[in-house]
């Protein structure tokens, strides 16, 4: 059956567009009028057109966002909550869903769940969109018989995982995009104005001072090497990036990371929130302790933390309680500790780790304003001191050839 597209509009006057699957065009145009649509445009789809092919190849190349699996999940929950079959709910949702690889992970999930498999095990099968953390809550749901609410929790909590996000990269914005311009600036500088000037002071003769000689060498490397030097830079970013993910190298930046001036505070307190935050999650969701533990290993995003819980694992595995063990770690502060005991003593864990997830939220939030403030006008500072050397630099030789000239008139007259 042909495919169409169609642009259509309420009774209020809202726009809707979607696509659907018919006979005939007459039959669609039938359909929406008798559904009450003002019919603004229809257009049959050939799928096998060489531009259908290439941007339904585009679309696939488009990572899914926790946004979309957020969007996933609440209407999963609202649509079991509604009693509708799993199977029937998630064919729903492919078909409204944008996002060209997650609709391909949809449908193999449906296609797994009727053969018989868990809705825990067919997500399972996909851990790049779907991870351990999301995977062990949504088993938990289905053995308790609490699917909905386990969905409807996942939802939740990824929408607040992106507004995390969403304000450390707002914070960051600004200064990165300063750091950049001043990087482009200088770049400008020592390719095209500096050999101006190199050209100049080579016809006088003058002896350069050292700063202009420094600018003078960092010119010539960019000059000459400027590829080779890219090149390089890109090599190393992508060699740091692969080698943060072995446990051993990553263990190495993130110490680093956390012992970075100001930073490093600000890595652990997101560090704490998302360890706080994920333990609470699982333990909410009916996850047993030991289960939940691994799953924050996993998850934590980093790998200092994530061995102190792998330790508090293997202590609890022995009899002990979980705040002992994470405090001979060195890596959890004694709010987190206290806090920690108080939930295992009075049984509310999961309460008191939500509590302290929320405490290292809101310290995040007033971390990052407090940088941004910060960083403002000490990157407006750096980008003069930058800017202010190149020109010193580049006018010292030429203040020094204008004082020889005049001295040597002064002796020519006398």
């Amino acid at each position: 059956m042909p495919k169409f597209n169609f642009v259509v509009k309420d009774p209020a006057g809202k726009t809707i567009q979607g696509s659907i699957t018919m006979d005939r065009k007459d039959q669609l145009i039938e359909r929406l009028r008798d559904q009450g649509y003002y019919i603004s445009r229809i257009n049959e789809v050939n799928e096998n057109s060489i531009y259908q092919r290439l941007d339904r190849a585009v679309q696939r190349l488009n990572p899914v966002k926790l946004k979309d699996i957020a969007v996933f999940a609440r209407l999963l929950s609202t649509m079991i909550n509604a009693g509708l079959p799993i199977l029937r709910a998630l064919r729903i949702i492919e078909k409204q869903t944008e996002n060209l690889t997650l609709v391909d992970t949809i449908r193999d999930i449906s296609q797994k769940v009727e053969e018989g498999y868990s809705l825990s095990y067919s997500m399972g099968q996909h851990p790049k969109i779907f991870g351990p953390l999301i995977v062990a809550m949504i088993k938990s749901g289905e053995e308790s018989g609490s699917l909905d609410i386990v969905l409807d929790r996942i939802s939740h909590d990824l929408e607040r995982e992106i507004e995390i996000r969403t304000n450390v990269q707002a914070g960051v914005r600004y200064p990165v995009i300063i750091l950049i311009a001043a990087t482009l600036i200088v770049i400008l500088v020592l390719y095209y104005i500096v050999p101006k000037f190199k050209q100049i002071f080579e016809e006088m003769g003058a002896d350069l001072p050292t700063p202009t000689k420094v600018l003078v060498a960092a010119s010539n490397a960019i000059t000459n090497y400027f590829f080779w030097v890219l090149g390089g830079i890109i090599i190393v970013a992508i060699v740091v990036r692969q080698a943060s993910k072995v446990p051993f190298f990553g263990r190495m930046i993130n110490r680093i990371q956390l012992k970075l001036p100001a930073f490093g505070l600000l890595f652990r307190k997101i560090a704490l929130s998302r360890f706080s935050r994920t333990l609470a999650i699982l333990l909410r969701s009916g996850v047993p302790i030991i289960k939940a533990l691994t799953v924050v290993e996993e998850t934590v995003g980093n790998f200092i933390i994530a061995s102190a819980v792998a330790k508090a694992k293997e202590s609890i595995k022995e009899g002990e309680r979980i705040a002992y063990p994470l405090e001979e770690t060195n890596e959890f502060p004694p709010m987190v500790i206290d806090m920690i005991s108080v939930g295992e003593e009075t049984g509310s864990l999961d309460d008191m780790l939500q509590k302290v997830s929320e405490f290292y939220d809101r310290e995040v939030d007033y971390t990052i304003d407090s940088f941004t403030t910060m960083i403002e006008p000490l990157m407006i500072v750096t980008l003069g001191v930058i800017l202010g050397f190149v020109v010193v630099s580049l006018y010292l030789p030429l203040f020094s050839a204008i004082r020889t000239m005049s001295e040597a008139g002064v002796e020519s007259g006398v």
